[in-house]
């Protein structure tokens, strides 16, 4: 419902790798009133025959990009320049995976990224687990949040990059 208002533009793209990519248009970032979104998706997802479930939680996880961007001025955005960073662009796509989760994508998430991992280049797989949640680390992220629900909270400001860090986290008096 956040963005009902926002423009969202879809387009076809062919990659090997990446079936997916959201950002915001250049030209209304630079002159529109409002921001646009571009919402790519790789032509082959159909074709690759995408699980429903999973299809409407890698969309939630998108949406949530367009909603990061919709809820930060144009000036913060900038800081997006930080998407070079590779550090970065894990802690982004982490914590947006931690949105979809918390909206209850969280099964719809572990079964998109076993259908991605049969069927992008094995060469681009260690990437992908770094970049976002693995089926284990999400199933680690529900367990640890039935316990300790505020932990998410912690983890939208600082995503944890490993199980081994899901696992040890523990809720803080903060």
């Amino acid at each position: 419902p956040q963005l009902r208002n926002t423009e969202i533009i879809i387009r076809l793209f062919d990659s090997r790798s990446d079936y997916f990519q959201t950002r915001f248009t250049s030209t209304s970032f630079l002159f529109g009133r409002r921001l646009k979104c571009l919402m790519k998706v790789n032509r082959r997802l159909f074709a690759d025959d995408v699980p429903e479930e999973g299809l409407r939680a890698i969309v939630a996880h998108e949406l949530g990009h367009a909603l990061y961007y919709q809820s930060r001025n144009r000036l913060k955005l900038l800081g997006l320049v930080r998407l070079l960073n590779r550090d970065f662009v894990a802690r982004f796509e982490r914590a947006t995976d931690l949105k979809a989760i918390s909206l209850g994508y969280g099964d719809g998430l572990k079964t998109y990224r076993r259908w991605l991992y049969a069927h992008i280049p094995a060469s681009k797989i260690t990437k992908k687990k770094r970049d976002y949640f693995s089926p284990e680390e999400i199933d680690a992220i529900e367990l640890k949040l039935r316990a300790h629900p505020r932990l998410i909270e912690q983890w939208l400001r600082r995503p944890p990059r490993s199980l081994a860090e899901i696992q040890a986290a523990t809720v803080s008096r903060t």
